[in-house]
């Protein structure tokens, strides 16, 4: 049983293989539930817990979520995402201080079955990305 539980717990906190599209925060993680390796497969009418964690290179008062996914070469923002990042972690943040976001990500069952890639940005107040990540997914 002990076994069981950790694996169970291993593979809840594995991080997520991503291509990181430039974050200006250094040795950042993150973790999408049931994914370790992309594509990612996420099930249309589910939510999905994501994680990113980073070390911010800048204070910021802000952090703002950009969430898109590639349809067609065109970026479109993911339908239904906040994009207050402070709901999702603990604002301000503090440059050279680990910040942890968590934030879940519901996966509608109208979208399309459809492969893509998705862009996870945390904005600063400047705008700059603090966090960068492309990750390919399949919505099955």
């Amino acid at each position: 049983m002990r076994i069981l539980l950790f694996l169970l717990l291993a593979s809840y906190v594995s991080a997520t293989v991503f291509q990181d599209c430039g974050s200006l925060g250094s040795d950042v993680t993150f973790i999408v539930e049931g994914c370790e390796v992309p594509p990612c497969l996420l099930h249309r009418g589910t939510i999905i817990p994501t994680i990113i964690e980073f070390i911010p290179s800048v204070n910021s008062d802000t952090l703002t979520n950009a969430i898109t996914g590639n349809l067609g070469g065109i970026e479109v923002p993911w339908p239904g995402m906040d994009p207050d990042a402070c709901h999702f972690t603990t604002c301000p943040i503090t440059a050279g201080t680990k910040t942890h976001w968590e934030m879940p990500v519901e996966i509608l069952a109208e979208y399309p079955e459809i492969s893509t890639v998705v862009t996870f940005k945390l904005l600063d107040n400047s705008g700059a990305s603090q966090s960068c990540i492309l990750m390919p997914v399949t919505l099955v």
